[in-house]
C-alpha cells in the first residue's frame, strides 16, 4: 500500500480509521497505514466533511499527484476551487446535500446524485427546502429559474419566470409573455410532493389575426389554461371529447414550433409529434397528427 501525504490550505480535522488529528493552515500529514480518510473542515460555512477516495482523480475539493511511490494530495479550499457552496438539509432523518457553483448545481442524497449544468451566471442564488423538496433560486434581472429536486424520486423540475417568490412551504412563478398579460402559478409541497395549488390567467386585450389561433392554442395547452383551450375548440369537437380527453390526447408539453400558421412540431410525453389544424370562423374545427 502506497503511503498518503496531506496537504491542507484551511485548518482542519483528519480522521483515519481509529486514529484522528487536527491540522492547522499549510500544514500536512502522512499516513502509512489507511482504510478510510475522512476530512472534517473547522470554521469553514456552507462546507461538509468529505472522504479522501486515492481512486478519485477528479475530486472538486482535493487533487492527487503519485511521486515517489506515495499518493500527494492537495486540499483546494472551495473558495478557490469554483466557488462551491455546499448546504445541507435534512427531512425524517436522512440528509441532503446542494453544492452550488458558478458552472452547476449538484443534489446529493444518500442513495442519488442530480447534477445540473448552468448555461450563464446568475445575480443572486437562494438554496432552501421543503420537506423532502430541496431547491435552488436562480436570479437575474426579469429572468428567474427555480429548480426543484425531490430527494426521494431523484427528479428535479425546473420553473422559469420573469419573478418567482418563494413562501415557506411553495413558490408562485409570474410570467408574462405572449397572449397574456400575465400568468400566475403558485406551487406548494406537502407529505406527497410538488403540486399545483392555483394558477392564475390574465389575457391581453389585443387582437390576434386568425393565423396565430393554432399557437395560442397550443401555447394554453402549455399553461395549461382550460378555459382558452375551450374557446378556441368548435363545438363539433367539443360535444364528442371532454377537456381532459383533449389534453389527453395532446400529453404534457414541453416544447413547441409552428412550423407554419396551421402546423405543429410538439415534443412531450407522447413523444415527437406533427399536429395539424383546420380552422374556420376562429374556431378549431379538426387536429390531425402524424402517427394515424
Amino acid at each position: 500500500m502506497k503511503s498518503v501525504v496531506i496537504y491542507t490550505p484551511y485548518e482542519c480535522l483528519i480522521k483515519n480509521d481509529n486514529s484522528q488529528q487536527t491540522l492547522d493552515i499549510n500544514q500536512h500529514i502522512t499516513l502509512e497505514n489507511y482504510s478510510s480518510i475522512y476530512v472534517y473542515p473547522i470554521g469553514k460555512t456552507k462546507r461538509y466533511s468529505f472522504v479522501i477516495d486515492v481512486n478519485d482523480k477528479n475530486n472538486q475539493f482535493y487533487s492527487i499527484v503519485e511521486k515517489n511511490d506515495k499518493y500527494l494530495i492537495f486540499l483546494i479550499d472551495g473558495l478557490y476551487s469554483q466557488n462551491v457552496d455546499i448546504y445541507s438539509f435534512q427531512f425524517n432523518n436522512e440528509k441532503s446535500f446542494t453544492e452550488v457553483s458558478s458552472q452547476s448545481i449538484k443534489f446529493k442524497t444518500k442513495s442519488h446524485i442530480k447534477k445540473i449544468y448552468l448555461p450563464f451566471s446568475f445575480k443572486k442564488i437562494k438554496c432552501g427546502n421543503f420537506y423532502f423538496i430541496n431547491y435552488v433560486l436562480l436570479e437575474n434581472n426579469n429572468f428567474n429559474i427555480l429548480i426543484a429536486y425531490n430527494t426521494k424520486s431523484n427528479v428535479a423540475k425546473q420553473f422559469h419566470g420573469e419573478k418567482i417568490e418563494v413562501y415557506d412551504k411553495g413558490f408562485k412563478v409570474i410570467n408574462s409573455q405572449n397572449f397574456y398579460d400575465s400568468i400566475e402559478k403558485e406551487y406548494y409541497v406537502d407529505s406527497e410532493g410538488l403540486k399545483l395549488k392555483n394558477k392564475a390567467f390574465v389575457l391581453s386585450d389585443q387582437n390576434y389575426p386568425c393565423e396565430l389561433l393554432p399557437y395560442q392554442f397550443m401555447y394554453a395547452l402549455k399553461n395549461d389554461d382550460d378555459n382558452i383551450i375551450k374557446n378556441l375548440l368548435s363545438e363539433s369537437i367539443t360535444s364528442k371529447l371532454s377537456l381532459e380527453d383533449i389534453k389527453n390526447y395532446f400529453g404534457s408539453i414541453d416544447y413547441f414550433y409552428m412550423i407554419d400558421y396551421k402546423t405543429c412540431f410538439a415534443l412531450s410525453n407522447k413523444g415527437k409529434i406533427i399536429y395539424e389544424f383546420c380552422v374556420e370562423n376562429s374556431k378549431i374545427v379538426e387536429i390531425n397528427d402524424n402517427t394515424n
